[in-house]
């Protein structure tokens, strides 16, 4: 039999924060990058995996940098090998547009030292969704290298062939069962040879389908320095191991491997057989992952588009701006940061960076916004309405008028409906700059209100919309006062609450208890969530409802009170001292899609809140996953003890929503807020938070044997993150829509639609902190320039969901437009005039006219 060959590399895995700061990992990037750097140029044969990630070089730049031209030299000499990421993403509770961003703003890094490395690798990441090799294909990459998540008997061995879930893309796929730190205490000595390195290798041969011919062994841990006089010390192994060993790097063994005969998967990576994958980290420390998820929805679905029309109308806001939004949620994205399992102090600053990231965001809007009002030479009595969709589009659209009456309707609109209203009362004595000198006066009282207002709105471009008075004793709309009954009817659906239970009737059945809240006990922590044993979670009845109707539009406002157990402590002895008060807002629309809105203080520790939502028995379950859709199957726990690393809880990840169908029946739930779900007899439930006052626990009944985070090792004490109790308050969007089946291309076009939401903005003078940029964006920063009052700049067909449209990222003065085909049967699409098929990273590629099942198209115009 030939002898197995191994290939040995050196790297370091480099959490930019856990339970140390990215500060801390700076500091000490001084040292151990300073130090690889002399090794590398001391042994010119030698190189080092530095992680994957281009913003570690960037950190430690900011304090070195005259180490630059040192980098840019071994990078050049393929000693060093950095990107092709950003940051090491999570890969379940992101949108593939953040994941991509990541390795565009990766590669735009890390070019700027030489070339980036050729590697999908994600060492450490906690599951990943099962379209990531649209993803990494998307971004020029081949391989994936892994550790966590796989079942070597589904993908056939550690090393396969990974599909997409439209079998059009591939990757070659390379897991390290025992994780990348499996021969950390690297020595040419003969211990090291036959108490770890030989069986590392040994256990990939026993527990493969067929015996491979190459094997991966990596040499390295967690901030760990490089590996002194490698070549040598391998060299020494040669003649004490079994094996055939050679310094290698992750590169040369994918393409090695790439020529084997190798298994074929399709699916996502979530078992936690080897490693844990931790299914329910996707509602700890939900304030993050609100603020993270509601950035990222903003730079994608209308930050960038806006650049474009903002561009076009002579408003030059450069790349670097933007980048720099990315970079403050794409290092918040990082895979321990995302999933929550950090320290209070770091959560600080990850929330900071968010902070940070929205408000560029923000300022981006309200700079285009402004510029454009002034171009357009709006008055107060006009709107303009921005689409970032280059789609036109005939819906409710949001919009906030300050105005002196109390109400108004837009005359050109299908529709107005009021939706929420503040009043605020004049003042005295107000201080005014004026051309005939400062004077005191009276400041008006007026209104901030909230409309939807139902027009057409032209492809990627704007409409000005004027508003006029409404007379009060000719308002149109109802303002019922609380009551035990209320009603809600639309087009083919009605919403009746009585006896403090919601009613759902429609296609002539009557779903009883449609949708409410669960709370329960959390024993977990920050990685995971665990039951109480013996604990029945607590339904939450609604005490009362309001009904308001404006317009075509019909709102019910749900209102309850709950005695809960504060703590663990109160849940174990069964007492009830805490209120717990929440509030649902039912928004029916014309067309029988209802908008649900959740909110709460939490004043509760150590509990799980879910949203349920009841569904027809026997139905199945289908959710969105990045550019796709996937139907989870629950696992089988017969030999849990023996199999699993942790319970594998039928827990799953969904991006954007989740379908439940039965026959011809389907209901979507859509919501960028939610991460994570569980299916029962009941329905559906949707997980909205889940507290904690530990970062690691062990012993949970959801995962036995020692806590996650190392707080169990010797020397690690436990760490408490009371901040991670999350004693603030919450809400969360969703809409829930109604169909005959399971429409895929349905599903995707309501979700471009939640994406790009449309802009509303109001030139007016009676708040200028409305929009915090309002007070110093000063008329004269154009050229006076004519804009009409209606653009459009590019209409996308129906048959395909746009999913981004952003300014070129490599190229000038070029547009990038990404399409999804989220069906199961590939589609037509022609490139438009101008247009060129490309991949993410805006380099060409070979289409044929037709956009594979569940597949995307990038083109470049």
């Amino acid at each position: 039999m030939a002898q197995t060959k191994v290939y040995l590399v050196n790297h370091t895995h480099w959490d930019r924060e856990w339970y140390f700061s990215n500060q801390d990992s700076r500091v000490l990037s001084d040292l151990l990058f300073t130090d690889a750097i002399k090794e590398l140029e001391k042994h010119q044969s030698a190189s080092f995996t530095l992680d994957g990630q281009s913003s570690i070089v960037e950190d430690y730049l900011k304090i070195r940098p005259d180490m630059q031209k040192k980098i840019e030299a071994l990078i050049k000499a393929g000693q060093l090998i950095v990107g092709p990421w950003y940051t090491q993403p999570d890969a379940l509770h992101i949108s593939g547009e953040s994941l991509l961003r990541n390795g565009i703003i990766g590669k735009l890094t890390a070019q700027k030292y030489g070339k980036t490395a050729d590697i999908g690798y994600l060492p450490d990441t906690f599951g990943f969704n099962a379209q990531m090799p649209v993803i990494l294909n998307e971004l020029g990459l081949d391989n994936f290298i892994f550790w966590r998540g796989i079942d070597p008997k589904l993908t056939g061995g550690f090393y396969f062939k990974w599909h997409s879930l439209g079998q059009n893309r591939q990757v070659t796929a390379i897991n390290f069962p025992q994780g990348y730190g499996v021969c950390k205490e690297f020595a040419g000595s003969k211990e090291f040879v036959e108490h770890s390195l030989d069986p590392a290798v040994k256990f990939i041969e026993d527990n493969s389908v067929a015996r491979p011919r190459n094997v991966l062994i990596p040499i390295g841990n967690d901030q760990m320095a490089i590996k002194k006089n490698f070549a040598e010390q391998v060299k020494q192994i040669n003649h004490l191991g079994r094996y055939d060993y050679e310094a290698s790097d992750y590169s040369t063994f994918s393409k090695k491997l790439a020529q084997s005969e190798l298994n074929d998967y399709s699916g996502p990576l979530l078992e936690p057989i080897l490693a844990r994958v931790h299914r329910t980290c996707g509602s700890s420390r939900m304030d993050i992952k609100l603020a993270a998820s509601r950035l990222e929805n903003k730079l994608v679905g209308q930050v960038e588009p806006l650049m474009i029309i903002g561009k076009k109308c002579g408003i030059e806001l450069q790349q670097p701006v933007l980048v720099e939004a990315w970079k403050k949620l794409l290092a918040s994205q990082a895979h321990d940061s995302m999933a929550g399992s950090i320290t209070d102090p770091v959560a600080a600053d990850v929330s900071h960076r968010l902070k940070e990231g929205t408000e560029i965001a923000d300022g981006i809007i309200n700079t285009i916004e402004r510029l454009l009002a002034d171009q357009l030479k709006l008055t107060p009595d006009q709107v303009l309405l921005i689409n970032p969709l280059p789609k036109e589009v005939a819906d409710y659209h949001r919009v906030q008028v300050v105005t002196q009456a109390k109400q108004v309707t837009f005359p050109a609109a299908a529709d107005t409906s009021l939706t929420s209203q503040k009043y605020v009362p004049e003042r005295q004595n107000v201080f005014q700059e004026t051309v005939t000198g400062p004077q005191y006066g009276t400041e008006p009282g007026y209104y901030i209100s909230d409309y939807l207002v139902k027009a057409h709105l032209p492809a990627l471009g704007y409409r000005v919309l004027e508003y006029q008075e409404v007379d009060e004793t000719q308002a149109h709309g109802t303002n019922a006062l609380k009551s035990k009954k209320a009603q809600l009817s639309g087009k083919n659906l009605t919403l009746e609450f009585s006896g403090n239970v919601l009613y759902l009737k429609a296609h002539e059945t009557t779903t009883t208890n449609f949708l409410c809240l669960i709370d329960s006990a959390n024993t977990g922590d920050t990685y995971d969530s665990s039951p109480l044993e013996g604990e029945k979670p607590y339904e939450l009845q609604f005490d009362s409802a309001a009904v308001d109707v404006s317009g075509e539009v019909s709102t019910m406002t749900l209102s309850g009170k709950q005695k809960l157990p504060r703590n663990l402590t109160e849940r174990r002895l069964k007492k009830e001292t805490t209120d717990f008060t929440y509030q649902m807002k039912l928004t029916l629309l014309p067309d029988d899609r209802l908008q649900v809105h959740v909110a709460f203080d939490n004043n509760v520790f150590d509990h799980q809140v879910k949203l349920k939502v009841k569904t027809p028995q026997g139905s199945h379950y289908q959710a969105g996953v990045p550019f796709g859709s996937y139907e989870y199957q629950d696992n089988g726990l017969t030999d849990r003890q023996d199999k699993y690393a942790e319970k594998p809880v039928s827990v799953w990840p969904l991006d954007h929503w989740v379908t439940a169908y039965h026959k011809q029946r389907a209901l979507t739930v859509y919501s960028i807020d939610c991460k994570e779900f569980s299916t029962d007899d009941e329905g559906l439930k949707l997980t909205l938070l889940a507290t904690t006052d530990q970062l690691g626990k062990e012993d949970l009944i959801n995962r036995p044997g020692r806590a996650s985070g190392d707080t169990t090792q010797f020397g690690h004490p436990m760490i408490a993150t009371p901040q991670a109790e999350l004693q603030q308050h919450f809400d969360y969007d969703f809409t829930v829509s109604f169909s005959t089946g399971l429409d895929l291309k349905q599903k995707a076009n309501l979700q471009e639609k939640a994406t790009f939401q449309v802009l509303s903005y109001q030139k007016q003078e009676l708040n200028l902190f409305l929009h915090r940029l309002d007070n110093k964006l000063q008329e004269g920063l154009l050229k006076e320039d004519f804009l009409p009052r209606k653009l459009s700049l590019l209409n996308v067909p129906e048959q395909v969901a746009v999913t981004a449209c952003y300014p070129a990222y490599f190229k000038k003065d070029k547009i990038v437009l990404r399409l999804n085909n989220a069906t199961s049967q590939a589609v037509a699409y022609a490139l438009p005039n101008g247009g060129q098929a490309v991949n993410a990273l805006e380099q060409p590629v070979t289409y044929d006219g037709m956009i594979a099942a569940m597949d995307v198209l990038t083109v470049m115009i």
